[in-house]
């Protein structure tokens, strides 16, 4: 059994035209987003054995939100530029690459591709998968032994939660 967490940055700012957009940061919106789900997500799951980041400042502020209750080892932190706006064929690449060891992994990523990626990896008899808004969190199981055999319409979502479904 594998298990792929899926993260999209929380809210970023567009405050300040003039930043390239890797540089864009979280707004306030956003911080208060991260810190509430990964503060719920902290009691009801276990943690990722490694993670893939993109290296965009939105969701390196999003991450750190869940290193803060997943507190996990350097080495099992890794910031790909290939996953910045990554669309759903180099996310298939960087799933397919993980060592057999790592059981669970979350990936923190942008959309429209980390949507697109959820949705193909989804059983065809899974219910139709919205477009992931800021901060959305999926939990998507393979019944495989490998990462290699994870590919499209083999998962089955396990866990689809925002921060609005928290907000009281």
């Amino acid at each position: 059994m594998k298990t792929l967490y899926l993260l999209r940055h929380a809210k970023s700012s567009w405050k300040d035209n003039n930043l390239d957009d890797i540089k864009r940061p979280l707004k306030k919106r956003g911080h208060f987003q991260a810190d509430l789900l990964s503060d719920h997500l902290s009691s009801l799951i276990p943690p990722p054995q490694q993670v893939l980041c993109s290296p965009a400042l939105r969701t390196r502020e999003t991450l750190k939100y869940f290193l803060e209750v997943w507190p996990l080892k350097k080495e099992a932190i890794h910031f790909e530029k290939a996953l910045y706006l990554a669309e759903k064929e180099a996310l298939f690449e960087s799933v397919q690459a993980l060592p057999a060891k790592s059981e669970i992994v979350l990936i923190v990523g942008h959309n429209p591709g980390l949507s697109d990626f959820a949705r193909k990896l989804l059983l065809p008899e899974s219910e139709e998968l919205e477009t992931l808004r800021t901060c959305a969190f999926l939990q998507i199981d393979f019944d495989v032994k490998s990462w290699t055999q994870v590919t499209a319409h083999t998962g089955s979502l396990k866990l689809n939660l925002r921060p609005k479904d928290l907000e009281g």
